[in-house]
């Protein structure tokens, strides 16, 4: 497994689609998250805010989530 020593797990939640559709009443609950969504975002833009966002995520149990956050530590973006 990777070394994430330093990293900060706390700045953002991860849904797995695949999860979500599992759940009963899938269909309600994908719409209240998308109002969610929708809220976070409008506030963003009133705060003058950046929206639009897209992600990369790895999986730390990768064999190659060392190099990703090589990569992240070398650029600041650990931690």
């Amino acid at each position: 497994m990777a070394d994430l020593t330093g990293g900060d797990f706390t700045k953002f939640t991860v849904i797995k689609n695949e999860d979500l559709d599992e759940l009963t009443y899938s269909g309600l609950m994908k719409e209240q998250l998308k109002f969610i969504c929708n809220l976070i975002e409008h506030n963003r833009k009133t705060r003058g805010k950046k929206t639009g966002h897209k992600y990369l995520v790895i999986n730390v149990d990768e064999p190659y989530a060392d190099e990703i956050i090589a990569i992240l530590k070398k650029n600041g973006h650990w931690g």
